[in-house]
């Protein structure tokens, strides 16, 4: 597929959309489809009324850590890296798509978790499934410094929450480590110390939590400041203490992790649902997708949020997470809630379909 250019980029700070029935309408139909994909629903432009926690209604909590399920797939034999890996076609049917992220050393392989297991597009742009654990991947991360380990939560197919697990072998194993009965939605990670962890827990308990020893032990900060529910979890390239929240009612950061909350830039006219950040020399460049009525699509900030400019808004729907490869960052990812892939060799200016 040819490369999708942008619009003509606009600079400036983000302007309030204006009001319409008819898109607030669209806006509400594609939060309801997408309800999955975005495990913290956005605000429902009708009646005032919200949609907090829109998930799998006969999901049940289970304080019982379970087993996972084998798939029904005959698996390849196991490569070179012990990873046993399923081809996965037409894996976008009946799924969602909840993580993704980029393997540290070859930035042509990334790692999609999904409400059906973790998938694995390689360099030569086949997808597989990894390992055998078909569970629904809710919150996922990686490990920069280690391209074998991974965190997730979630829920398996018998029912249940997984609470907080890892995988020492790029996925195809995984151990629970905490939090049992719990359900991570969102998880984050510190680039600079990877023992550092944030997680927006949605069942079995509830709201932030953070963990300095990889997940073995979690705290709860004050979270003054932040009465909306994250969609994404981001941490600062280097500072641990520094972590980002996009929300419904736009982007907040806290500079001690977590317990105090201040709204960035002019985020504030939208909800913002994924995000990511680079370091590039003495700053941050901040890649976010923002939705609203008239002029949804990526942004980029090279001023921690004070200023945007429009990247890209054919995105053919709602961008559920962005990923920026470690090893390059002109190499960007999308994902959308139809469960289409994309790809940036550009730093986010032009973008193409993965297969």
């Amino acid at each position: 597929m040819n490369d999708q250019k942008p619009n003509n980029q606009e600079s400036g700070k983000l302007k309030e959309p204006q009001d319409s029935s008819r898109s607030g309408m669209k806006m509400m139909m594609v939060m309801m489809i997408a309800c999955c994909a975005i495990p913290i629903a956005l605000i429902f432009f009708t009646g005032g009324s919200l949609g907090w926690w829109l998930g799998r209604s006969n999901q049940q909590t289970s304080s019982t850590q379970p087993t996972t399920q084998p798939s029904n797939l005959q698996t390849s034999p196991k490569l070179a890296d012990n990873v046993t890996l399923t081809p996965a076609q037409n894996w976008q049917t009946d799924n969602h798509i909840h993580g993704l992220t980029v393997n540290p050393e070859n930035p042509n392989i990334i790692y999609v978790a999904s409400h059906n297991g973790l998938l694995q597009r390689s360099e030569a742009g086949q997808w597989f499934l990894v390992g055998k654990d078909r569970s629904d991947y809710m919150g996922f991360t990686s490990d920069r410094t280690n391209g074998q380990r991974f965190y997730s939560s979630g829920h398996p197919a018998i029912g249940g929450n997984l609470g907080f697990r890892i995988s020492e072998n790029g996925g195809e194993d995984w151990q629970f480590i905490s939090m049992e009965g719990v359900d991570f939605h969102v998880l984050g990670i510190s680039p600079s110390n990877p023992k550092v962890l944030y997680g927006w827990a949605s069942s079995g308990a509830k709201g932030l939590f953070v963990s300095s020893d990889s997940g073995k032990t979690w705290t709860q900060p004050k979270m003054t400041g932040l009465t909306d529910a994250p969609f994404d979890l981001v941490v600062d390239p280097e500072k641990p203490d520094r972590v980002f929240a996009t929300t419904r009612s736009g982007i907040f950061e806290s500079v001690n992790r977590g317990d105090d909350w201040t709204a960035i830039g002019e985020t504030q006219t939208s909800p913002i649902l994924a995000l990511n950040l680079v370091k590039q020399g003495d700053r941050i460049v901040m890649y976010c997708y923002r939705f609203d009525k008239l002029n949804s699509g990526i942004y980029l900030s090279n001023d921690e949020g004070k200023n945007w400019e429009k990247l890209w808004l054919e995105t053919d729907g709602v961008i559920v997470k962005l990923a920026v490869a470690p090893s390059n960052s002109q190499i960007l990812y999308a994902a959308n809630e139809k469960n289409q892939v994309f790809q940036s060799q550009d730093a986010g200016k032009t973008w193409k379909a993965l297969n």
